[in-house]
């Protein structure tokens, strides 16, 4: 039986050979003619070629095609030796598919470059093969992942997959950068600044980077779009210390209640990113008196994963104290997974999105229209207005650079240095 399907898929391999050389030998034969007039034979062939690409698309070997410019966005193999060097650049791709798992294939695999990049790789390959290295060229292809975050490289993936599918109706006589600076423009009526600068970043990740004319025009359109959008913008929701405390009281006595309230009050009094509440252990919680001690195994400015730590003040007795240990009693019981965030039907590990999720629906059902991250903002004001200083903010809720931890601050007294005695002069004058 296993004979016979590997005798099947030799013969389906030959035939789509066979046809990829009939491909190559009519594109050979029309870069040949200086014929103009379009014959009835002309006609035929376009009309036969048409047909054979049709079969590649069907069969999955060619994934796209914009006949008679564009036979296929990857390289039809014709001969062994391409063959075989397909093989070789597939497997690179599949091992670091199954080395990251955590990847998101459905956007495509980050691993894509293009102009000269694409060149570069494709030539690096032609020689590494000739003397026998193809397993350092299998590492230089994990690189562009393993060099960034995961959600970064979905992001950017995710990026440059919606700027080829705007880009294909272009005239193919535009330059990439000419058909990334048009998308970019268009891309802005309907994407905010931090969309447009994720684009750009993607796009210089693939290609080469931008001229310094087109750098400065589309520099140009993201701080235009800026400009834009501060005229029109809200201030953002910051969640208060009150609100945690109300979705603490209305906890109800069953695992899932019990879990969101508990979500909501680690993000606030640990200044959780969502991903970092996603990963938390119970391994990782450690109470010692009125503190509680939180290891971020990955922070966001922390991709080597060195760890850190961050410290609340979570008061003993407390009904958020209470509500912890509580949950935790019951997490015991459960075999499983050591994460504190999970599924309550199936045991697996809350995801960031889901996390974020529960998050706006606990803050809703009290009363309040806000996201995960306006937990964090609301702390890191909340220390602020208690009179902790910019630099212990700034550490305990991990941010890389102080106009980072700025953006989340908003004007306050204690900010500008008004004493706590001032502050009782004005309220009573």
């Amino acid at each position: 039986m296993a004979d016979k399907s590997r005798n099947s898929r030799e013969d389906r391999l030959r035939e789509l050979t066979t046809i990829a050389r009939r491909i190559q030998k009519m594109a050979s034969e029309n870069r040949q003619s200086n014929v103009t007039r379009v014959t009835g034979r002309d006609t035929m062939q376009r009309a036969v070629h048409r047909e054979e690409l049709n079969k590649l698309v069907e069969s999955g070997v060619v994934v796209e095609t914009v006949s008679p410019k564009v036979v296929s966005s990857l390289h039809v193999a014709v001969n062994d030796e391409a063959i075989r060097r397909q093989r070789r650049v597939s497997h690179a791709v599949a091992t670091t598919i199954k080395e990251h798992p955590e990847i998101d294939t459905s956007i495509g695999v980050p691993l894509s470059k293009e102009g000269h990049k694409a060149a570069f790789f494709e030539s690096l390959v032609e020689e590494a093969e000739r003397a026998g290295l193809m397993h350092l060229v299998d590492s230089l292809g994990k690189a562009p992942i393993e060099a960034r975050a995961v959600s970064t490289m979905k992001a950017y993936a995710g990026e440059n997959q919606r700027r080829i599918n705007w880009s294909k109706s272009l005239p193919a006589s535009l330059s990439e950068e000419h058909r990334f600076t048009l998308y970019l423009v268009d891309r802005a009526m309907s994407a905010g600044s931090s969309s447009l600068a994720k684009a750009a970043a993607a796009f210089k990740l693939a290609n080469d980077g931008l001229s310094p004319f087109a750098s400065q025009l589309v520099s140009d359109v993201i701080k235009a779009q800026r400009r834009k959008e501060s005229e029109s913008r809200a201030q953002p929701t910051q969640v208060s210390v009150n609100t945690v405390s109300k979705i603490v009281d209305m906890v109800q006595d069953d695992e899932k209640s019990e879990r969101n309230a508990l979500v909501v009050t680690l993000s606030f009094y640990g200044l959780l990113r969502a991903e970092e509440a996603s990963m938390l252990k119970w391994s990782d919680v450690h109470q010692s008196g009125n503190m509680l001690k939180l290891k971020i195994r990955r922070a966001k400015n922390d991709q080597l994963a060195r760890g850190r730590e961050t410290f609340c003040d979570w008061p003993e007795g407390s009904k958020r104290d209470c509500l912890l240990k509580r949950f935790r009693a019951r997490a015991s019981m459960r075999p499983g997974l050591d994460f504190v965030f999970q599924n309550i039907l199936n045991g697996t590990k809350l995801t960031p999105s889901a996390i974020s999720g529960i998050a706006k629906d606990t803050l809703a059902a009290a009363g309040v229209s806000a996201t995960h991250h306006s937990l964090r903002r609301g702390r890191a004001n909340h220390l602020q207005q208690s009179g902790v200083d910019f630099q212990a903010i700034k550490e305990t809720g991990r941010w890389r650079s102080d106009a980072g931890l700025r953006c989340y601050l908003s004007d306050s007294p204690r900010a500008q240095g008004f004493t706590v005695t001032e502050l009782g002069d004005e309220v009573g004058g």
